[in-house]
């Protein structure tokens, strides 16, 4: 199937998801998001993210770190034992020194309370990697945050909460190697009293975090489906994935660090501090906040509650653009190269082609055109031909041709069909007033022998005539749509066409007589296609100007 419909739609819409002044502007859709237990994207809080181990050198410098504030601590606790007398105490703590544990090694980081503030400050890119599938179609959108630096927003996400940093540390016969040492076996009671357990400890800071994100991107995953059967029909939007794209920058704000932990004292503080901005500041930190927050959007009840709200958006911009008439219950089946989804969204313009309420309606398009007026629709001239008046040859000239009545006009819904070229539609005149088409015109008959001229005018009534369009559609979006003219038939019945021509010097009855006859009615109706398509161009573009109008003015709220 081809994409381009597809294309086109989004193209429409991607202006408005990225216009602060749209309606459909993407930060105001986010921040209505709201799961059924009340989750929000404004902000987004989380009971609690385990970022897991830190891992490599800097993983280990932030484990030497915790391990030498730990033994600051120990060696003050030592001291306050001994002067209080506890027993069996060594003379000092010369003998040991701490390390990170041999087995447990690296530290551990989890976020509490988290509030991330900013996400829905976001904009879309182009939809990429679009596939058919049995109903519709698959494709990527890429989702850039921090996008706007006004409206009330900021370019930047923001997360603050709660952080817990852990470490198992122990003491080892001093000194320390190259590899780590095991414990040591060297039992020493007595300092449990003061916080300190001999000779391994699984310890903790903790405190309060602030930082902001930079470059976090999203690619997300969605299909556009057309749904059910018949008149039932709709379209849907289903958020398959979300996920991160490329590295984004994870920036701690040290100004609203804290630090607090039993084992955390004045005398260790900035060692923790240096330790927990470290942790921060991490790979293995920046990647597990990464997919924290991939998962966090990627979570069933995020991405089911993000499907309705692009879907609500996109059935808002349907309705809006096309009304809500009934869908036609039975669409044929589709030229080659379209699907369901083409099939609905050609169904929706059949349908607000006889909606009264529609920017569409044939009656409402034509009365709205000015450039040019298409009721009534003037031609220059039609040509009869010649013919005989009491037996003299006279050829009959129509000018200043003006047809009225156009705007009582409908296009029923299975006289418009999809086809691979564009839309073929029957127009159907007369079908509302049931008035009838008026031509009216000046009249030159010259007789053909002498080139003498008499002057007149003309009155022509047809009763429901139609004309059959070939329409075809090109523009990468809406607000460039343009609306071409393949073909123009009228078509008009004989025996409900009756011509009037007054002219100084000729009878009326002989005139009347003479001018409806098959060949001059042929010659008439041809007359008038042939005047028509003359037109074509203008035609046209009066319906761009038109669907240009509607669905900006409609998009627009």
């Amino acid at each position: 199937m081809t994409t381009a419909l597809v294309d086109f739609v989004y193209a429409t819409m991607h202006k408005r998801v990225n216009d602060p002044d749209s309606p459909y502007w993407l930060p105001k859709i986010l921040e209505q998001i709201r799961t059924p237990d009340g989750h929000t994207l404004s902000p987004l809080a989380v009971d609690q993210w385990s970022l897991g181990a830190l891992t490599g050198d800097q993983g280990v410098n932030i484990a030497d770190t915790i391990a030498d504030a730990w033994w600051i601590f120990v060696k003050r606790a030592f001291k306050t034992a001994k002067n209080a007398g506890v027993p069996d105490l060594p003379a000092n703590l010369n003998a040991f020194i701490s390390q990170r544990s041999n087995t447990d090694q690296y530290p551990t980081l989890a976020l509490n309370d988290v509030s991330v503030d900013g996400l829905p400050n976001a904009a879309v890119g182009d939809l990429t990697g679009l596939t058919p599938t049995a109903d519709g179609y698959r494709g990527t959108i890429r989702v850039t945050t921090a996008a706007y630096d006004s409206h009330g927003y900021q370019p930047r996400i923001a997360i603050n909460g709660r952080y817990q940093l852990d470490q198992h540390v122990i003491v080892i016969d001093d000194p320390r190697a190259a590899d780590l040492k095991p414990p040591t076996q060297v039992v020493l009671k007595g300092l449990d009293a003061y916080g300190v357990d001999w000779p391994s400890q699984a310890i903790e800071g903790r405190g309060e975090f602030l930082f902001t994100v930079t470059g976090l991107v999203f690619d997300v995953r969605l299909s556009i489906e057309a749904t059910g059967t018949g008149a039932g029909r709709t379209a849907k939007v289903t958020v398959e994935s979300v996920a991160t794209v490329g590295t984004p920058v994870f920036t701690l704000d040290k100004d609203h660090l804290t630090i607090e932990g039993d084992t955390v004292s004045e005398l260790n503080k900035q060692l923790w501090i240096q330790s927990a901005v470290a942790a921060f500041n991490s790979p293995d930190a920046a990647t597990a906040l990464t997919a924290k927050l991939s998962d966090a959007l990627n979570a069933d009840d995020f991405r089911t509650q993000f499907s309705g709200s692009v879907t609500d958006q996109l059935d808002k911009a349907l309705d809006n653009v096309f009304g809500t008439g009934a869908l036609p219950a039975d669409s044929g089946p589709p030229p080659t190269g379209d699907g369901p989804l083409e099939v609905y969204l050609f169904d929706r313009v059949r349908a607000s082609l006889n909606d009264t309420g529609s920017g569409f309606y044939p009656p409402t398009v034509v009365e709205s055109s000015s450039d040019p007026n298409l009721d009534p629709l003037s031609i220059d001239t039609i040509d009869l031909g010649d013919h005989q008046v009491m037996g003299v040859p006279v050829n009959f000239t129509l000018n200043d041709v003006s047809i009225s009545g156009i705007a009582d006009v409908l296009v029923p819904a299975e006289d418009a069909s999809l086809v691979a070229e564009g839309v073929d539609a029957t127009l159907r005149f007369g079908r509302i007033a049931q008035a009838p088409i008026t031509v009216k015109a000046s009249v030159v008959a010259t007789f053909t022998k002498s080139g003498d001229k008499l002057n007149g005018t003309m009155t022509t009534t047809a009763e429901q005539p139609s004309v059959a369009l070939g329409l075809s559609f090109s523009g990468p979006d809406a607000d460039d749509l343009t609306i071409g003219l393949r073909s123009l038939t009228v078509d008009a019945d004989p025996a409900r066409l009756d011509i009037n021509v007054h002219v100084d010097g000729l009878p009326d009855d002989a005139l009347h007589q003479i001018l409806n006859t098959s060949e001059i009615k042929a010659g008439f109706i041809q007359g008038v296609q042939d005047g028509a398509a003359q037109r074509k161009d203008a035609i046209a573009k009066a319906l761009t100007d038109n669907a240009r109008k509607v669905i900006a003015g409609k998009l627009a709220g």
